[in-house]
């Protein structure tokens, strides 16, 4: 059996190799397609698979609710909860703190800066990362300790095997020798926990607002448990833990008020849910939207059908053509069944050939390829296998011409190119969609003058004498128009928030973003105005302390900026009338003298938040500098900031990025999001042009002997075309209007994830249907007008 399946294909290639080579083309990209994007959805479902125990290690996160802001979800929760977790909670195993901040890491001559995270003694109890090198019991136990990952261990020494050897370490200007105790190993598959270094919490670091504030957070607590009961429970109490702990009086500033349970909540994502769960967390840019990874699998598993499709439909128009050989075969004694395995067989092995050119276009493990060919063969030559082992040898030898199936068969076979023009049209339309908005995000009006402003990383200290210098330095750099600091820049890391109440009597808090600005803010970013003025430094009321130090100043009146989202929010009918209002926050009173249109620094997925900005000469928490420059190329301008940053900050380099860079990964998912949908939409008509370029080559070479009838009773070439093109686009035609519907319900979905996004227009469908009956057309011109300029003499001696 073997020996005539492959014999039976030899004889294909020599007489129908268009046949063969459209069969193996449309499988091998299918198979293609559907492997590479099953890989690359294994790897977005396996993220923290290799962490021991990864389900039961959950993460607590924290949800505030202020009047006037949407609920929003913080993966940054107060330290001030760790010692009361275990108390009330004694399902708990073990839990620890996790926070991150810059170090540089010093070995002689060799200095790096690392992501690294500070955490407790029991971090390894909770996340038992493995260590290459090193006890994880006791890696932690000293307040020296530092643990490596095996990069860094790398960069620094030049090897992984580096226990007990030391280091210096700077953070935020502190100066230490610390020990290694251990060294990281690899991580074997993604995670989204991958420190450059582990250490233990400095106790400076302890004195923190984070650790005795509950309105205040920089980092993670982690939780090990022994079982999802064990999470429910936790779950069904924890607002109980915040009324417990978190109360207190309406001046306390340590506690979240008289009831926290309205504007503060905490809730639970484990280790494996954390990849998808951050994509609806404040600053969880790294996350991938899962309904974007269950479409990928969709479109690798529609690549595959329309792929057995194509072949389905190839098969089943040449099956007139073998119809007098399964006759003769069954006359001279072969039975049905092994006819049927014989084509079954054909399909396989044709699909083995399209599998060995799927593996050429994509690497992968060979078991679940042959697995991928064998039910790809399968699906291919059943249905056509049946078809033709059903033939009856006494009705195909004593016809005239290769039997056709019937309406029935042609229904069939239309209904097939529907299916997969369908498919093809919806991709294009999403594809198209996905690119425009895409576009949109990059292009967008932010609010401000981004061209030309290069901004730098946080500056990692409070000391006011620097922060002068480097912004005196700065200035006079040449090329350099303005230069100034600020909490705020293009893709938030620094988050300050407080109330505020319009005086009246209809005030409701509304919970607002501080932003404070030092230097030529206004002419670095350009903000525009719609009423009042910017700051002016000879207004002493415009000079405010920095941060929360106005709170300090009971009875003091400063003078602010709004944005027009804050404006709104406080209930004024327009930035005029919010000029010169009095607001208060605290035992401060703050005066409007400006209002400014909305600064864009987030994605076009989040709402702008209301915001009031301060001007100030005090020192800033960990501010950014900002250049706007001028007249010099990018590359030398930033150049020559580091040449005048580096004698300020010599332990502490920095990198100046343009806006566009810093607020890339806004828009980098939709980039790559709209790179394969084109891939697979262009996939997928390919593959429907060549299933109806096939279908075209034998429908024409079956209707040669209608169209002599045709010509002889008077048509002319161009009736004859008009009405072959007509019968190959009506489906495609029904196809596009098939595939409009759900097109158009998906957009909408995916677009209503935007705060800013475009509007949906009928020319994103017009302009895909019409490509596509030009492309599907053009596809079948050759054969269409070869059969229509055929002579009726040769025509009716065709058959």
């Amino acid at each position: 059996m073997l020996f005539t399946i492959l014999r039976s294909i030899l004889r294909q290639a020599r007489r129908q190799p268009l046949y063969l080579a459209l069969n193996v083309l449309g499988l091998g990209l299918g198979m293609a397609v559907c492997l590479v994007l099953t890989l690359q959805v294994r790897y977005e479902y396996s993220f923290n698979a290799t962490i021991p125990d990864a389900a039961h290690v959950l993460r607590l996160d924290s949800h505030l609710m202020f009047p006037g802001s949407a609920p929003q979800e913080y993966a940054d929760v107060p330290f001030i909860a760790f010692p009361f977790l275990r108390t009330d909670f004694p399902q708990i195993v073990d839990t620890t703190r996790y926070e991150t901040e810059d170090y540089q890491l010093h070995n002689g001559d060799r200095s790096i800066s690392a992501d690294a995270a500070m955490v407790d003694p029991s971090f390894f109890n909770v996340i038992a990362l493995p260590l290459e090198h090193g006890d994880p019991r006791s890696a932690l136990s000293r307040p020296d300790a530092i643990v490596l990952s095996a990069d860094t261990a790398q960069a620094l020494f030049g090897t992984t095997d580096v226990l007990g050897r030391t280091l210096t370490t700077d953070h935020e200007g502190h100066r230490s020798s610390q020990t290694v105790t251990g060294v990281l190993a690899r991580a074997s598959g993604p995670v989204t926990i991958a420190p450059d270094a582990l250490t233990p919490f400095p106790s400076d670091e302890m004195q923190k607002p984070q650790f005795t504030r509950w309105g205040s957070s920089s980092g993670n607590i982690f939780l090990h448990l022994r079982s999802e009961a064990d999470r429910t429970a936790i779950a069904r109490n924890l607002t109980r833990f915040v009324i417990d702990h978190a109360s207190g009086t309406a001046n306390d500033d340590s506690s979240e008020g008289v009831h926290p349970e309205r504007r503060f909540a905490l809730s639970l994502v484990s280790l494996r849910e954390t990849h998808f769960n951050d994509l609806h967390v404040v600053g969880g840019d790294d996350a991938t939207d899962r309904s974007v990874v269950n479409i990928l699998a969709l479109i690798g598993a529609l690549a595959l059908l329309l792929a057995v499709l194509n072949a389905i439909n190839l098969a089943t128009a040449r099956s007139g053509l073998r119809a007098r050989e399964v006759a003769i075969r069954k006359t001279l004694g072969a039975t049905r069944k092994a006819l049927f395995v014989q084509f079954v067989g054909e399909a396989i092995a044709s699909t083995a050939i399209g599998g060995a050119l799927a593996l050429a276009l994509c690497e992968i493990a060979l078991p679940f390829l042959l697995c991928v060919v064998l039910l790809t063969g399968l699906a291919c030559g059943i249905y056509p296998a049946l078809v033709l082992s059903s033939y009856q040898p006494a009705h195909v030898l004593a016809a005239t011409r290769m039997p056709s199936g019937g309406r029935g068969a042609t229904r069939l076979r239309n209904g097939l190119v529907i299916v997969q023009f369908a498919f093809a049209v919806a991709f294009a339309i999403c594809t198209l969609v996905v690119n425009r908005q895409a576009h949109f995000m990059q292009s967008q009006d932010l609010g401000f003058a981004r061209d030309g402003i290069l901004i730098s990383s946080d500056i990692m200290t409070s000391d006011i004498a620097k922060q002068r210098a480097i912004l005196e330095a700065l200035r006079h750099t040449p090329g350099v128009v303005s230069a100034s600091l600020s909490e705020l820049t293009p893709n938030i890391d620094n988050r300050h928030r407080f109330n505020v109440t319009p005086v009246g009597p209809h005030r409701e808090d509304i919970h607002v973003l501080g932003d404070t600005v030092v230097g030529d803010y206004a002419t670095t970013y350009r903000p525009r105005m719609l009423a009042g003025r910017w700051f002016d430094n000879s207004h002493g009321e415009d000079d405010s302390p920095g941060d929360d130090a106005f709170h300090k100043s009971p009875g003091k009146t400063w003078n602010v900026v709004l944005n027009r989202t804050a404006v709104s929010r406080l209930g004024f009918a327009s930035p005029e009338s919010a000029i010169g209002t009095p607001l208060k926050s605290g035992p401060v009173t703050l005066r409007v003298i400006g209002v400014m249109e909305d600064m864009r620094f987030v994605s076009a997925r989040d709402d702008v938040s209301p915001q009031i900005t301060f001007n100030s000469t005090a020192a800033l928490d960990y501010p950014h500098a900002s250049v706007r420059f001028s007249g010099v190329p990018e590359n030398i301008m930033k150049t020559r900031l580091k040449s005048a940053w580096d004698p300020v900050f010599p332990d502490d380099p920095t990198s100046f990025r343009t806006v566009q860079d810093r607020m890339s990964t806004f828009y980098i998912t939709e980039q790559r999001r709209g790179w394969l949908f084109s891939i697979a939409s262009g996939i997928a008509i390919f593959i429907a042009c060549l299933g109806l370029y096939g279908l075209a080559s034998f429908t024409a070479l079956r209707r040669t002997h209608e169209v002599g009838i045709r010509k002889a009773l008077g048509a002319t070439t161009h009736n004859v075309l008009t009405l072959m093109l007509g019968d190959f686009l009506r489906p495609v035609l029904l196809a596009c209007i098939m595939a409009a519907f759900p097109a158009l319900f998906v957009m909408r979905s995916w677009l209503s994830g935007f705060h800013q996004r475009i509007a949906l227009s009928w020319l994103d469908f017009a302009v895909v249907v019409l490509v596509t009956l030009l492309i599907a057309a053009l596809t079948v011109l050759g054969q269409t007008l070869r059969l229509a300029r055929a002579e009726p003499a040769r025509a009716l001696r065709a058959e």
